[in-house]
């Protein structure tokens, strides 16, 4: 593939990689650390707005201070800073330090909230316009592919041996990543005298743009819907692990298929989008909300674990179909001057969505039952992907009639 000869993606890629293969190992973890250190359905919540709560509270400023910093610099030093703090988890053995697991993952996700939108900008200024699909969907494709193998490996893992060494794991992957980001080509970013504003300034203006920009704020809305749904994963880890009594390692096969409707979706994505149009696009983003919340709710009602793991296989084709769309919709929408404040606002709009979701799907679950929750969960996915349907034939009837 032609984008992998550009000298500066094909490092951004490669570093996102290795670093995306850490993450998988350290995330079923994560998962048996909380299982093993309290076993509450609340636990694995908590975990979740430990991790988010602090992205999407560093988000809210982080766009606007990497605008003025090296962005080579800034990932590098988010990857020092994470592979030390993760290999911090490899040392929690007992419940007495639940609070420092929980700090651990506040501080991890704290550096992450200035990763994305450097690496954000890198692209769009590295990538031209017409393959940023392209490139978004290869991203996206090769994280959710390394999801199914890097799951399934540590699933025998932790079957065979403990979860821990995978701390120790995800952490030489980020120096790997690290020596990778080191050799990147220098960046070329225009800038203005935007940047001479104070951070203070920028970040409110930031907010100003988007509030004009009506096409960004309704996207940015598509993805806090989408993030709501996709809290169902936290239910998934209660339903498995207490409610099931499955194994951890059953929990880790399981993300099998959401990895392959990762893959699926980065091929499917690619092939049909200039096919469709603007029009055909959003009528896909709207049915894909639609189908989440349908296949959310077959998650939870179909006994076989086969049939379980279909359900899940459509709901991240749709998943991240939708992501992959939406990424690319920003891309297009925001000025280069504003992509790295956009972007930081996107992560702080839609993980904040997300982690609170996490919340009450998590509280809903141990008090009424997984399948309960599950069926509200549906609801607002197809209301929402309707309510999406009904706004953009709204648009395009008024676009039609000026």
């Amino acid at each position: 593939m032609a984008l992998l000869k550009h000298p500066v993606f094909r490092r951004l890629y490669a570093a996102h990689i290795i670093h995306i293969i850490g993450n998988e190992f350290t995330f079923i973890a994560v998962v048996g650390l909380l299982h093993d250190l309290s076993g509450s359905g609340l636990s694995f919540a908590a975990g979740t707005v430990f991790r988010m709560v602090p992205y999407v509270l560093t988000s809210f400023f982080s766009g606007a201070l990497v605008e003025n910093w090296d962005k080579q610099r800034v990932m590098i030093t988010v990857n020092l800073l994470r592979g030390i703090l993760v290999s911090l988890f490899f040392f929690i053995s007992s419940p007495a330090y639940l609070w420092v697991a929980f700090l651990l993952l506040i501080a991890v996700n704290i550096c992450s909230a200035f990763f994305q939108p450097a690496m954000q900008v890198a692209i769009v200024s590295a990538v031209a316009e017409k393959d940023r699909l392209t490139a978004n969907s290869l991203l996206q494709g090769t994280t959710s592919f390394l999801i199914i193998v890097c799951q399934g490996v540590a699933a025998i893992l932790v079957y065979l041996f403990s979860y821990r060494y995978n701390f120790l794991l995800d952490a030489a992957c980020y120096m790997f990543s690290l020596l990778i980001l080191l050799r990147l080509p220098k960046i070329v970013i225009e800038t203005n005298s935007r940047l001479a504003l104070s951070f203070v300034a920028r970040l409110q203006e930031g907010f100003r743009y988007i509030a004009r920009k009506k096409d960004i704020g309704q996207v940015l809305l598509y993805q806090m819907a989408e993030r709501v749904l996709g809290a169902y994963y936290i239910m998934l880890m209660y339903y498995i692990l207490q409610e099931r009594g499955e194994g951890l390692y059953v929990f880790g096969l399981l993300d099998i298929p959401l990895g392959l409707g990762g893959v699926f979706a980065g091929i499917v994505v690619t092939k049909i989008s200039d096919r469709l149009g603007d029009k055909g696009v959003s009528a896909v983003q709207g049915w894909t909300l639609v189908a989440m919340g349908l296949s959310i709710y077959a998650v939870f009602h179909i006994t076989p674990i086969f049939g379980l793991a279909a359900a899940i296989l459509v709901c991240s084709l749709a998943s991240y179909s939708a992501s992959i769309l939406s990424v690319t919709k920003l891309q297009r929408l925001a000025d280069p001057d504003y992509l790295a404040r956009v972007f930081s606002i996107r992560e702080m709009a839609t993980m904040g969505s997300f982690s609170a979701s996490c919340l009450v799907l998590g509280y809903g679950a141990e008090k009424v039952g997984s399948a309960v929750v599950s069926g509200w969960l549906a609801v607002f996915g197809v209301i929402a992907g309707l309510l999406w349907l009904w706004s953009r034939s709204r648009i395009e009837k008024q676009a039609a009639d000026m």
